[in-house]
């Protein structure tokens, strides 16, 4: 699994972990550590910088024949995932860095701090963003999209930064928006890439300007390894829910039970 964790200290003397992103990893095993760090009891808020190779994710509660091609991903062999945090599907690959914040308890505004973390990245990498309901913008245009997922022992929240990846090929992977709207159903709207806006804006640039607005936010960044509770809780979840098909179909585990911990909260 690419990437390391970083700590820094809050105000107040709490810790922050973040992954670098280097390299794109196994899509399951990065949605399994992202519900881990908060099942495993987060003793001090986690960022995580990581990136996965092609994938669709679609959210908790949304239904795979309205949100995807299915087609156009089984030929160019690209999964369709489901995570445990709510929101819209994304199209996941090489081109698109991800950011992640869990914390210890519940936290239900951890969105909007991440939110402002990106504006922040944004800023710093001369943009002007702005902050919807549904994300960050540039312009008319969504740039980042995110989700959250409330534990009674941890909160995380999570979010895209499309750096690189084309929105036409965004779009090959995705269904139209269904005549029938239903409450879980995305909520299109334009995206576009970072360096469609900026060409000079390379996905190191990216990690470099997450990582000096999370230290200078939080303070000074750290390393340190995955909690050995962390990498358990990631090796049930593979077994026992993301690398089950039932799982990313229906959003129900036919094979196994997966856990005992209800998510609270997830939304996006």
């Amino acid at each position: 699994m690419p990437g390391y964790l970083v700590s820094a200290q809050f105000p107040g003397g709490m810790d922050m972990l973040a992954g670098d992103g280097a390299g794109p990893g196994d899509p399951q095993a990065n949605l399994a550590l992202e519900e881990a760090l908060v099942r495993a009891a987060p003793v001090r808020p986690v960022l995580r910088i990581w990136r996965s190779s092609a994938c669709v994710v679609i959210g908790r509660a949304q239904r795979v024949a309205r949100e995807v091609n299915l087609a156009a991903c089984a030929a160019d062999g690209v999964s369709v995932l489901r995570r445990a945090s709510g929101g819209g599907t994304v199209y996941q690959d090489p081109g698109n860095l991800n950011i992640s914040v869990a914390v210890p308890g519940r936290a239900a505004d951890l969105a909007g701090e991440l939110a402002a973390l990106l504006a922040g990245v944004l800023t710093r990498l001369g943009l002007t963003p702005s902050i919807g309901s549904r994300g960050v913008f540039v312009g008319p245009a969504k740039v980042s999209g995110l989700a959250s997922q409330v534990t009674r022992d941890g909160s995380l929240a999570h979010a895209t930064l499309l750096v690189a990846t084309p929105a036409g090929r965004i779009l090959t992977y995705l269904a139209p928006a269904p005549p029938d709207r239903h409450p879980t159903d995305s909520r299109r709207c334009a995206t576009t890439a970072l360096q469609a806006v900026d060409p000079a804006l390379g996905m190191a640039a990216c990690q470099h300007a997450v990582l000096a607005e999370a230290a200078a936010r939080y303070g000074p960044l750290g390393s340190r390894p995955l909690r050995a509770a962390e990498r358990s809780w990631q090796e049930r979840l593979l077994a026992e829910r993301y690398r089950q098909d039932s799982w990313h179909r229906t959003g129900r585990c036919e094979e196994a039970s997966w856990t005992r911990r209800p998510v609270l909260i997830s939304t996006g």
